[in-house]
């Protein structure tokens, strides 16, 4: 036992002394490589420069390279430095000291290394691509781009040369030679992946030149690879909709619904889809795929329950819309908006005692904002039932909605307009001409002035106020020169003053401005009696087959065909 025990030990001390030697021998081998390249690099000081230099100019490359190989930049860099102190014209040498200096990050040293073999050899690629791609990484992008083109046009094959060059254009906004680029480097590409991703690129450069039929092009070469891809899709979508090709965007919608399945781009497309229906005016389509939107996660139901109430006003289905926006109005805790939009409903069925309760309903708890547009909807309310009586001939109730109607906003020139009208229907013309000039002065950002102006003149014409009328149509048509019916004024009283010429302008005027306007028409043929009876009997043809029941178109003509006659 006890000599077992002995062996045993010396065994072990016999290993640990195996792997000091071992430990010892690699660290010699170390200094000795660490010495050869010193000698190497450092000996000699009295002899010749091609005496200093143990290895060849082949070893030399052949250990630079080596050490390149094996990512030992910072030797390749001490190496090759001072080899090249010795012997600047090795070309080779230098380009790997260009290219370990580009991969330890010193883009400075890398640069002025490639400019001095590029001095010698302007041919080299190799040493192109890593100038360029010094400037890429220094962002000096002009440099890039002068480099990379030089590589494209002399190794047009290369796809990491096209790639990058693209890229570079694209950065700098050269989006027509970037998007000729990204063009060849498709061509170049195998691999169904990335010439899918370079169409991608190629739709949203051509989108941004506006040149819509190439990114068309684009997005649908990359869903003949990818058929269902929602994002290409969902873009392709995009891109219809801004050219205002609602049909073939509502038909690529309709497809995504069979494969899409994400909740949020779910709820993109029929949000989509219902805004394009409202944009073509197919509210029936607009409920019926808004009322599917209610059942996707993540819908705002109250916005999809009030917009399938406005979808119903809008196709005059009032009792159906006005049901929802009262569950609506009773479900939301404030329910202004909706509110509003029920009042409107109302107001629209001429239900105006219905739209008064709610806009009071609501004056009751406004905020002093609330409030502000709740009197001016109510002032708007009171004009329009206002109206609907004076269309009855009950004016006593017009004129006095009209006086509630300034309770709440006095300086609505539609009031006085109103007012106007009344008294004109009335033959009250003084008074007309008193409401119409309140209304004038009350529209001061000029909305209404074509329209006061002319029943300023009609009323004025009533009370033979003709320098008043003459007044009041000029100042119409230097605010608004191709108003049709204050044309048509002007020519009747040209007429009436026998001024020919000047009718005759007037009515062609007119009628040039509204073709449907014709007692314009009817007056022009009038004119022509006297000296062009075949462009009268022309005009009188027109008016009756815009209304067969013109009796005085009707007789005018049959009396011209008499008197042709005879």
């Amino acid at each position: 036992e006890i000599l077992i025990g002995l062996v045993g030990s010396e065994m072990c001390i016999r290993d640990s002394t195996n792997i000091i030697i071992i430990i010892v021998a690699f660290v010699v081998a170390i200094g000795a490589i660490y010495i050869l390249y010193s000698i190497i690099l450092f000996q000699g000081g009295s002899g010749k420069k091609g005496d200093e230099l143990q290895l060849s100019t082949k070893n030399i490359l052949d250990q630079v390279e080596v050490l390149f190989d094996k990512k030992e930049y910072a030797l390749v860099q001490l190496l090759a430095t001072k080899y090249l102190d010795r012997v600047p014209s090795h070309i080779d040498v230098r380009i790997y000291l260009a290219k370990a200096y580009f991969e330890d990050r010193k883009y400075n040293q890398a640069i002025r290394q490639c400019l001095t073999v590029l001095k010698k050899r302007p041919d080299d690629l190799e040493t192109r691509k890593v100038l360029g791609s010094c400037y890429i990484r220094k962002q000096a992008t002009t440099k890039a781009i002068k480099e990379y083109e030089y590589l494209f046009e002399h190794s047009k094959n290369d796809k990491d040369i096209t790639r990058t060059l693209a890229e570079l254009y694209r950065e700098t906004d050269q989006l027509y030679s970037s998007i000729s680029i990204y063009e060849v480097l498709s061509d170049l590409l195998d691999i169904e992946d990335e010439v899918a991703d370079v169409q991608s690129i190629l739709a949203e450069l051509n989108e941004q030149v506006k040149d819509y039929p190439a990114a068309f092009e684009a997005y649908k070469r990359r869903l003949g690879i990818y058929p269902n891809d929602v994002d290409t899709n969902r873009k392709l979508t995009e891109l219809y909709i801004k050219i205002k090709n609602y049909p073939v965007a509502i038909e690529t919608l309709l497809y995504m619904l069979t494969f899409v399945t994400d909740g949020k781009n779910l709820l993109w497309v029929y949000e989509t889809l219902v805004s394009l229906y409202v944009e073509s005016e197919d509210y029936e389509k607009a409920i019926e795929y808004s009322e599917k939107l209610l059942d996707i996660q993540g819908s705002d139901k109250f916005k999809v329950r009030n917009d399938i109430a406005a979808y119903n006003i809008k196709l005059n289905r009032l009792g159906e819309g006005i049901a929802i926006l009262e569950d609506l109005a009773m479900m939301s805790q404030n329910g202004f908006d909706v509110t509003l939009e029920l009042a409107d409903a109302y107001i629209h069925q001429k239900e105006y005692q219905k739209a008064l309760e709610k806009y009071t309903l609501l004056l009751d708890k406004a905020t002093p904002r609330e409030a502000k547009t709740v009197n001016l909807l109510l002032c708007e309310l009171y004009i329009k039932w206002a109206v609907d009586m004076s269309e009855q001939n009950k004016f006593d109730e017009s004129f006095e909605y009209l006086k509630n109607a300034t309770q709440y906003n006095t300086l609505n020139p539609e009031i006085y307009y109103n007012v106007a009208k009344n008294n004109y229907k009335k033959k009250d013309f003084t008074a007309c001409v008193e409401a119409i000039n309140k209304a004038l002065e009350y529209d001061k950002q000029n909305e209404y002035k074509s329209k006061y102006l002319l029943m300023l003149s009609e009323a004025h014409h009533q009370l033979g106020n003709f320098f008043e009328e003459k007044k009041a149509l000029t100042d119409l048509l230097k605010y608004d020169d191709k108003n049709p019916e204050g044309l048509y004024r002007v020519g009747l009283m040209y007429t009436a003053q026998h001024d020919i010429k000047n009718a005759e302008d007037a009515f062609k005027r007119a009628i040039l401005y509204n073709p449907e306007l014709i007692q314009a028409k009817y007056n022009l043929a009038l004119l022509y009696e006297s000296n062009n009876r075949d462009k009268a009997k022309e005009l009188y043809m027109e008016v009756l087959e815009q209304d067969p029941t013109f009796e005085e178109a009707k007789n005018a003509l049959a009396d011209l065909s008499t008197s042709d006659f005879f």
